[in-house]
Parts: structure tokens; sequence; C-alpha cells
């Protein structure tokens, strides 16, 4: 007679485990930050997937992911004061960065792009725009890592053009 497996507890994105299993600060200054850049990408495809409202949408993210086992994967912990300014800056200066994107992608004779590669392109417009301090090479490079992470074709290749033409046009 063999006993009967009780099935494996699976923790799905829609909730989360218990407690948090890894410190909000661990993990390097840049690491953290490279994850707040991943992080917004996230909030800002729910966002727009789930026709979410910026703040509600962030401080879910951070009560509910940052620092949690999520399938069984551990990530840094993403710099919670850069992934809210980044989202709530995207969500405040949206048409200005819609136009900045269009106008790149239309010159790069590209058409409209899937939300996921959209979230990406107004991620890193919005910090090109705001974070003029920090290195195009820095912010760009960390967006070709997202991009990276969720595609294996062209898709690095049309976000490093676009972001490229957008620093040098927004930068100048």
């Amino acid at each position: 007679m063999t006993e009967k497996k009780k099935p494996a507890r699976r923790v799905g994105l829609g909730r989360a485990p218990e407690k948090r299993v890894v410190k909000k600060t661990a993990g390097s200054a840049k690491a953290q930050k490279t994850a707040a850049r991943l992080a917004a990408v996230q909030v800002l495809y729910q966002m727009r997937l789930n026709n979410q409202e910026a703040k509600s949408a962030v401080r879910e993210f951070i009560d509910t992911r940052i620092g949690f086992d999520l399938d069984g994967d551990l990530f840094v912990p993403a710099d919670a004061e850069l992934l809210e300014e980044i989202v709530m800056g995207v969500t405040k200066r949206w048409t200005d960065i819609d136009v900045i994107v269009s106008k790149a992608l239309a010159d790069g004779k590209k058409g409209e792009v899937e939300t996921l590669l959209e979230s990406i392109l107004r991620a890193g417009t919005y910090e090109l725009m705001a974070h003029g301090k920090v290195d195009a090479g820095i912010i760009i490079n960390d967006y070709l890592n997202v991009t990276t992470g969720f595609y294996d074709g062209k898709e690095p290749k049309i976000v490093n053009a676009i972001l490229d033409k957008i620093a040098k046009s927004v930068r100048d």
C-alpha cells in the first residue's frame, strides 16, 4: 500500500509567500538599482494589462514581491525609492515619453511595439530624461539586460538603438 502524496503548495504571482526571505537591504547598491529598473518595467506592464493605478501597483509590488521567494527564485531586492520614482515619473510624463518613443520608433522604421517592449522603452526614456547625472550607457545597459531577460530575438537591438537615439536627443 502506498501513501498518497500531498500536492505541492505553489505560490503564484497573485499571492505572496508568508514571509520575506531576503532582507530589503540585501545586495549592492548597483544591483538594487538594476533590480529597480526590472521591477519598474514589471509594474508598468502590470499597470497596462490590469488598467491599474501607479501608486497601488508600486505598493503591491513592494509588499508582495521584493525579498520574497517567487516559485523558487530569489532576486536582489529592488531599490524601492528608485522603483517608485521611475513608475511615478513615467506616469506623470506619459504623453511626453510617448511622443519621444513614437518618434524614435518611426525614425527607426519601427511601428508599434508590444506592451512589454513599450514598458521597457518608457522606463528607459524616463530615466534618460530625468537622471542626467547618471551616464546614459549605464541606463541603456540595464534596460538591455532587462530586455534580454524577456526576449531572445531582435528586441535587444531595437531597445539599444531606440534608447541610444533618445539619449542623444534628450541629453544634447
